[in-house]
């Protein structure tokens, strides 16, 4: 009855406290006269938007006092305005875009802002969030998110996976900046090769994504923006260093050329010099080795509606692991077990666009990347060796229909995957040329109703035609609570070596089963169907902001490249030949109890099957149930932050494994659960226009370890030697200390307020 009667009481005073709110968006011409900006985006923070007509006026049905409303305008400064006076217009000026580094607009989020508005349920992580545990680089930025899983592939290499509706990495379309990025040779330590403190922002969408963007989003899209020269601190240097040994440094820093014309510098370079062996199998626990990461981009903001973004990356990545002590080495080791990881990849890229200032709603752009990336790995005595070359082409036009509620995007795209691969005595190559259009519209109705509709048609040079529909409905039943409807079909190519190089640490055999000579490796593509429900519910608790979600997806395979691990020493690769899902459900809590304190919860549970040669199993490596919570806190001076996080992975089916008796047998069907706690404390000094950033965390506090991850450790030439079946943390407790400083253009932050 209490929670009835506060809700209630909280709508009366939502309905006497709201006025309808008119405005006028504008700039000064050369005259020094005000002229309207049509097509300005204008929004209640966290709620809801509309835009400006064509002469720059707005209006808003409902708002209150002191709510803060954001003005955004393509090439043009954001603006924040503190309702303060609901009885006279608004009038905001907003200016060039090219004076962005002399504003800061910000306010306090717990690092996860949820889009109510969007027909997609988005999250968007920000730097807050990339803060709040140790984010080296894209593996680990989601530590602290309850939709995905990070875990390390195997006990030799130091990669880490994620996974995501229950599914592995690679049936999620992961983006750079909206353009492809992990695929191909990427997919097994991509993930790695984007440095935590240049990204900006992550945008994560579950279930079938934007046609705009390709065919092959199954579970999801993560997106990486990257920091640009127009919104970018002027410097920022940071450093890592880990009790592994483990030491990082970053270097970022932009210039401005001209008015409209900026570039800025990403270097990254990375160490890891101490091979240990904290579990005593003779095996490093987490590889040597070395990076270096570089990328120069150019930015121009043109007053004439033109924009530009052209940039060029180079990285080389080297890893060494393997046996570091003979103690375990037996009879049937003539030399030392080493592995060898090595990458080398170069990038250039293009987005160009330009928006028609007397049209509103409508722009067109063009993005071009081409990538070389060289790969040589060995196992011991196993070799891999690939080359990937993969041109892009996307080219997108944006429109209207009458109005602003109803816009449509049309475009073409083109794709060239050129990938050699080696792997043993066998040779793999393939060369896949996709053709593409497609068609997107979206409709808003009184920020009640949104659809995004889209259609896809592609002609493959091995698959032929193929089309690609996904729809998005979201309903608003108030302001507060929001239901959103997904559905869509999706198809990739299997990358049976890059996706499972993780397998290679093993001696195992691979028995790959052909279904189809004229398809790359003999096997027909990936393609399934992916359905979503997700509904957000906010309200207050204590005058503060706090929400629920639920989501609950379901990933449908019409066809899947198998990889059977049931069979002992074997890795059996086929074409599915029955049914395979993912079901799954997650509830979140978010809510902020006292001020600048947060606190998010979550549960997830999964149900992943496949049919297998041996039937209809659960999927190995995947917890069936997940939990969650995380705390943040911030002092009232904002010079400590607190963030600890506790995650809860629940038992996973493990393969089944027959091993020699000599050798041991693996006991069980099932990993156990177990908790894995991780926390940070940041210190902040801010100076006017610098900031000083220095940290102290941990990993795995409760130093949980898997025991034996490697099989056979003291064989590993022998059959039964197989160093993927990890289900848990490897090394035990991590502690870890960084710095960061940052020089600003300007760190006023600076509210205009109508009279």
């Amino acid at each position: 009855m209490k929670k009835i009667f506060f809700l209630a009481a909280g709508c009366m005073y939502l309905a006497f406290s709201s006025a309808q709110i008119n405005g006028f968006v504008f700039e000064f011409d050369q005259n020094k006269k005000q002229a309207g900006l049509p097509n300005a985006i204008v929004q209640v923070k966290h709620g809801e938007f509309t835009t400006t007509d064509t002469s720059g006026k707005f209006s808003f049905a409902s708002a209150k006092k002191g709510d803060t409303l954001i003005f955004s305008l393509t090439g043009y400064k954001t603006e924040a305005v503190i309702l303060k006076n609901l009885d006279k217009p608004l009038s905001v000026n907003l200016s060039s875009g090219v004076m962005l580094n002399e504003i800061e607009i910000a306010y306090r989020t717990n690092g996860t802002d949820i889009s109510y508005m969007s027909a997609m349920k988005l999250e968007i992580l920000n730097e807050r969030s990339l803060m709040k545990a140790a984010c080296c680089n894209l593996s680990e930025s989601f530590e602290t998110n309850p939709s995905i899983d990070v875990n390390f592939a195997d006990a030799v290499t130091g990669t880490k996976q994620i996974q995501m509706l229950g599914l592995s990495g690679q049936y999620a379309q992961i983006t750079k900046e909206n353009m492809p990025y992990m695929r191909g040779l990427a997919n097994g330590y991509g993930l790695t090769f984007i440095p935590g403190t240049w990204i900006k922002s992550i945008q994560l969408s579950k279930g079938a994504g934007s046609v705009v963007n390709g065919y092959e989003s199954f579970t999801g899209q993560i997106n990486t923006e990257l920091h640009d020269p127009a919104n970018m601190d002027k410097f920022t240097f940071n450093s890592y260093v880990n009790e592994n040994g483990r030491n990082e440094y970053n270097l970022e820093f932009k210039q401005a050329v001209t008015k409209h014309f900026s570039t800025n510098w990403l270097a990254h370079a990375s160490y890891n010099p101490l091979a240990e062996d904290k579990n005593k199998d003779g095996f490093a626990d987490i590889p040597t080795g070395r990076q270096y990461n570089i990328m120069k981009k150019y930015t121009y903001e043109g007053k004439k509606g033109f924009e530009g973004r052209w940039g060029a990356s180079y990285l080389k990545d080297e890893r060494l692991g393997g046996q570091i002590s003979n103690n375990k080495v037996s009879s049937d080791t003539l030399l030392p077990y080493y592995i060898g990881i090595n990458n080398e990849k170069w990038e250039l890229f293009s987005k160009t666009g330009y928006v028609f200032r007397k049209k509103p709603g409508t722009s067109m752009g063009l993005q071009l990347s081409y990538l070389n990336h060289n790969q040589n790995n060995y196992f011991g005595t196993t070799t891999y060796n690939a080359l990937q070359k993969t041109f892009y082409a996307n080219y997108i036009f944006q429109g209207i229909i009458k109005t602003t509620d109803n816009t449509y995007k049309i475009g073409a795209s083109y794709l060239d995957d050129d990938v050699a691969e080696k792997f043993q005595l066998f040779k793999f190559y393939r060369r896949e040329q996709v053709a593409g259009a497609f068609a997107e519209l979206a409709i808003n109705r009184k920020e009640k109703f949104n659809m995004v509709a889209g259609l896809r048609a592609d002609y493959h040079n091995y698959y032929g035609i193929f089309y690609t529909p996904r729809l998005h409905l979201r309903y608003a039943f108030s302001t507060n609570s929001v239901l959103r409807l997904s559905g869509g079909r999706a198809l990739r190519t299997a990358n049976i070596f890059a996706d499972n190089a993780y397998l290679m640490a093993s001696s195992r055999v691979w028995n790959l089963e052909v279904s189809d000579l004229s398809m790359p490796y003999g096997l027909k593509p990936e393609t399934g169907w992916n359905y979503g429900l997700n509904f957000t519910q906010r309200f207050k608790i204590n005058y503060r902001e706090a929400y629920i979600t639920i989501d609950a997806y379901r990933t449908d395979f019409e066809n899947q490249v198998v990889i059977d691990l049931d069979s002992p020493y074997q890795v059996s690769i086929y074409n599915l030949k029955g049914p395979s899902f993912s079901n799954t459900a997650q509830f979140e809590f978010n809510m902020e109890p006292r001020k600048r304190f947060f606190v998010k919860t979550a549960y997830r549970y999964v149900d992943t099957r496949m049919a297998y040669a041996q039937g209809l199993r659960q999927k190995p490596m995947v917890s069936t149930h997940r939990a969650f919570i995380n705390f943040s806190y911030e002092t009232r001076n904002e010079h400590w932050q607190f963030d600890f996080t506790t995650q809860y992975n629940g038992t996973k089916r493990l393969p089944d494994t027959q091993i020699g008796p000599t050798l041991g047998a693996i006991a069980r069907n099932t990993s156990p659960g177990f908790f894995n706690l991780l926390g940070q404390i940041t210190y902040l000094a801010k100076f006017k226009k610098s900031e000083f950033h220095v940290y102290l965390g941990v990993e795995n506090l409760l130093n949980y370890k898997q025991t034996n991850p490697i099989v056979a450790s003291d064989a590993p030439y022998s059959k039964y030697f197989d160093a993927s079946m990890v289900w848990g943390p490897i090394y035990g407790r991590m502690i870890y200390a960084g710095l960061r400083f940052k020089i600003k253009e300007l760190t006023w932050l600076k509210f205009k307020e109508d009279l």
